[in-house]
């Protein structure tokens, strides 16, 4: 009987010790942000920079649309959550999102993951502001935020 009780404690304990080591999974953004990946192979990789240059002064149009961008270069991520202040977290990328997400072929990608965690866009070049925008603004759900 104190073996079972002792084994049920220590199965809660790791049970909530392994919940907390993936806070930055991607489906703990689910109905909360919108995810925008920018990742790269390449350290030195001119469109990565590039993409990060255009995001540049565009804080309000990302908080408004509740967008956390997280930053990947090789197997390492940094995000930032525009809707929470800024706030900044890093890691290792197997610890956000499942494999399916990010093509290990690719060297660079944007990927748009909307609120219901579904992937919304994909592709392999440099993309601008307003075009993301645009396709954030066009989905169902934005216009409703719209709206009210």
């Amino acid at each position: 009987m104190k073996n079972s009780i002792i084994h049920k404690i220590l199965f809660l304990i790791v049970g909530f010790l392994c919940a907390n080591s993936n806070g930055q999974d991607l489906n703990a953004h689910k109905w909360k942000n919108r995810i925008l990946i920018v990742k790269t192979l390449n350290s030195d990789s001119e469109k990565f920079y590039e993409q990060l240059n255009e995001f540049k002064n565009s804080n309000n149009g990302l908080k408004e649309r509740k967008i956390v961008l997280y930053k990947v270069i090789q197997d390492e991520f940094s995000s930032i959550n525009f809707t929470n202040n800024g706030s900044v977290h890093s890691g290792k990328v197997s610890e956000i999102t499942p494999q399916n997400i990010l093509d290990k072929n690719e060297d660079f990608e944007v990927i748009l993951i909307g609120l219901d965690g579904g992937i919304k866009f994909k592709q392999n070049e440099v993309l601008l502001k307003e075009k993301l925008f645009r396709i954030i603004d066009s989905m169902p759900m934005r216009k409703s935020e719209i709206r009210n």
